[in-house]
């Protein structure tokens, strides 16, 4: 059953996106769809199989997402190194 759920979920996530093309390139700039749209499935398969969760992914999961898919892609962020850590200048 909790296989059935994750498939309406994605479908209905998919869906969003589908309908509001601009709203995906906002949230995950340059990468791939696929790329991301395989790591909320991986998200809400691992939440499905933990009853304490809910099958939503968090923003905090989706943020580590992108964050994840983004390593490795040069990010020009106006940042301020200080000794206490680097400033986003934003």
């Amino acid at each position: 059953m909790k296989n059935l759920e994750v498939e309406i979920y994605m479908k209905n996530f998919k869906g969003f996106f589908d309908r509001n093309p601009d709203q995906l390139k906002k949230l995950i700039g340059e990468i791939s769809p696929d790329k991301f749209f395989n790591g909320v499935r991986s998200i809400v398969e691992n939440n499905s199989t933990n009853e304490d969760k809910s099958l939503e992914p968090t923003k905090k999961d989706l943020i580590d997402l992108i964050v994840k898919l983004n390593r490795g892609s040069q990010v020009n962020l106006p940042l301020l190194e200080h000794h206490m850590g680097n400033i986003f200048l934003n």
